[in-house]
Order: C-alpha cells, then sequence, then structure tokens
C-alpha cells in the first residue's frame, strides 16, 4: 500500500538527518534530502489517490486532514532542509510526521470520502486555509521544540559539538516568529472563510458549535503569542513555550471534537 511506502520512506529520512545531527559529513546530508525529496513525492501520490474519481481536494475526514497537513509541513521543511544552518531540523521533524501517519493509517481510505457538490465553494477554501495555518503551528512547534534543547544545553553550559549541530537561537526565533505570523494570517482566512461556507449553506450554528468554540479557542492562544511577541516583545523561551502549549491544545482540540462531535463539520449537515 503507498501509504505504507510514505511511512518508510518518512522513517529512513529521519533516521539519515538523525544520523547528520551527529556525524557531520556532507554525504550523509545529500542522501538525507534526496530521501526526503523521494519522500514528499510519493506522499503527493498518496494525497492524489486520495481524491477519488472526483478529484476533489481530499479533506472530507480528519484523517485526510492530518494527512495534508503532514504534507504541506513537509513542503515547509524542504527550505530548511537545503540550508546548511538548519538541515538538522529534519531529525526532529521526520520522526513526528512519520508517527502521525502511523497513527492515521487504518484509518486513512484510498478512495476517501466524496463531498457532496454543495460542500465545493468555500469549503474548500475554509479547509485548506485551516490545515495550512496547523501545518505551519506544526512546524512552529518541532521549531520551539528544537529551540529550548539548545537553550538548555546553553544554560547548562555543555558547549560541545552536539549544541554546535544546532541552528543559532536568533535563526530558530526568526523561523518560529515566521511560522506563527503566516499560519495566524492563515487560520483567520479559514475561519472567514468557513463562516461564508456555513452561511451559504444556511447551516445551523448550533451544528458547528464544537468547532466554533475550538478554532476560536486555537485562535486566541496564537493571538496571544504574537500579541505578546509584538506588543511587549516577547522572544525566544517565551514565546516557544506559548508555541508548545498551543500546539499541544491544537490537537487536543481537533482530537476530541472530532471524536465527541463527529457531525459538526463534514457531509453529514444539512441545511
Amino acid at each position: 500500500m503507498i501509504l505504507w511506502a510514505v511511512i518508510l520512506f518518512y522513517a529512513l529520512t529521519g533516521l539519515f538527518f538523525i544520523t547528520y545531527l551527529f556525524w557531520r559529513k556532507r554525504p550523509v546530508v545529500l542522501f538525507a534530502r534526496g530521501l526526503f525529496l523521494a519522500s514528499i513525492a510519493v506522499h503527493i501520490l498518496l494525497t492524489l489517490s486520495l481524491a477519488g474519481p472526483a478529484h476533489r481536494i481530499p479533506l472530507a475526514s480528519p484523517v485526510q486532514a492530518v494527512n495534508m497537513m503532514v504534507l504541506l509541513a513537509s513542503l515547509v521543511f524542504i527550505f530548511f532542509a537545503f540550508r546548511r544552518q538548519t538541515a538538522v531540523l529534519g531529525a526532529f521533524f521526520l520522526p513526528v510526521a512519520g508517527v502521525a501517519l502511523g497513527m492515521i493509517a487504518p484509518r486513512l481510505q484510498a478512495n476517501g470520502t466524496t463531498l457532496p457538490v454543495m460542500f465545493q465553494t468555500w469549503y474548500p477554501l475554509h479547509t485548506v486555509s485551516v490545515v495550512a495555518g496547523e501545518a505551519l503551528f506544526a512546524v512552529a512547534f518541532v521549531v520551539s521544540v528544537v529551540y529550548l534543547i539548545h537553550e538548555g544545553i546553553i544554560r547548562k553550559g555543555r558547549l560541545h559539538w552536539t549544541a554546535a549541530s544546532l541552528p543559532p537561537l536568533r535563526l530558530l526565533d526568526r523561523i518560529l516568529s515566521a511560522c506563527l505570523g503566516t499560519g495566524f494570517v492563515a487560520i483567520t482566512a479559514g475561519m472567514l472563510f468557513g463562516a461564508l461556507w456555513a452561511s451559504s449553506l444556511g447551516v445551523d450554528l448550533s451544528q458547528i458549535l464544537m468547532k466554533i468554540w475550538a478554532g476560536a479557542a486555537m485562535w486566541l492562544v496564537f493571538a496571544f503569542s504574537l500579541h505578546q511577541r509584538f506588543a511587549i516583545r516577547w522572544s525566544g523561551r517565551r514565546t516557544a513555550l506559548i508555541t508548545i502549549a498551543g500546539f499541544l491544545i491544537m490537537i487536543i482540540l481537533f482530537v476530541g471534537v472530532n471524536m465527541a462531535y463527529p457531525g459538526a463539520h463534514g457531509a453529514g449537515l444539512t441545511r
């Protein structure tokens, strides 16, 4: 099955990036980069296969959304993988991506669920924007973890070759800021598209109330992070901690709402 091929590629790529983290040899990172591009290519094939005969964006279920989020985050990581200072970030991202795909593998159907025609206007814009924002927050989460690890090594005075392998703290902070800002814009656009989608269908707000509250909570967490960063100049460790907390809240809300209230967002909605 192509899904297991994707997971295998991600696992192998992660192994090579981890090797590069501890053994900084150019052939290792070159091979890791090649495997990463192959992993993304196979992942794109998987995602296209999920589109089904109607060739629509495969975002009709929570597991398809997770698949798309991992793919979009991987595309963002291409820019890091091909930069010397940030290539080692792949050692932290690829294992997370592989585990995420492994968790959804039993429920990710090759034919997917086809959305009714009435869901094909605002709904794709809404879901793609939200998933893109979540993917950027996932990237920010990984960068935050690396930031805290690097800072912790420095604070303890363990300035050895392991710390030297990690990107500079200032660079990690800039990446974190860019991901949070862009992700926040995407999430905000997704919420607006979602409101237009619900309005165009005449959906009763009680049917999507849980999604509204979950989205608002996630939006507020990251809005607070950005406000503190630009209003009172929080950066570095504080931003990383808020980002990690916000990402974990996002995961809890995503899993909790879709398990407890599966009809809140999808083809089950009626006028």
